[in-house]
């Protein structure tokens, strides 16, 4: 099993991929841990929905900030000097997008648990893509393509 997958990992597409990978990997954990904690809040616990997505998604935050700096952009900079700019990114994803998806999509259509369910999964896959290029900001910095293609040959050189 491990030899299957040291061979994956080497393939040129998963190299050349491998943050997004991560970052996917990262987001999907954090996901569903927050729904289990959303659910568990408004449906069991009723919690009113934004209340309970703000006790979900700042616990979820948390988790997050110690994987993406230490997995997914594995990065060089001072986790001190990193941790306001992902706690702006992350707090703006979380309570102005997904609270605004949540309630379109509870506006849309007649609120009950699904419809919460679903008014979340829409302001997750909003939040991700926020998290990503708000997250790749915070982590490496404005880069040149140089830069990242010189670190790219760097991390093939070394595996």
């Amino acid at each position: 099993m491990r030899e299957k997958l040291k061979k994956l990992k080497n393939q040129p597409l998963i190299k050349k991929h491998a943050e997004k990978i991560r970052f996917v990997l990262v987001g999907g954990f954090n996901t569903v841990f927050d729904f289990c904690l959303f659910g568990l809040l408004t449906n069991l616990l009723s919690f009113p929905k934004e209340v309970a997505n703000n006790i979900s998604t700042s616990i979820c935050i948390t988790i997050s900030f110690i994987l993406n700096y230490k997995f997914v952009w594995k990065s060089k900079k001072n986790l001190y000097q990193t941790a306001p700019g992902f706690l702006i990114v992350s707090l703006f994803s979380a309570w102005v997008v997904q609270n605004l998806a949540i309630n379109l999509v509870t506006w849309i259509f007649q609120e009950n648990g699904v419809t919460k369910l679903i008014g979340k999964a829409f302001g997750s896959i909003c939040g991700m893509i926020t998290n990503y290029f708000g997250y790749k900001l915070v982590f490496r910095g404005k880069e040149d393509k140089t830069k990242t293609t010189l670190r790219h040959h760097d991390e093939e050189r070394k595996q």
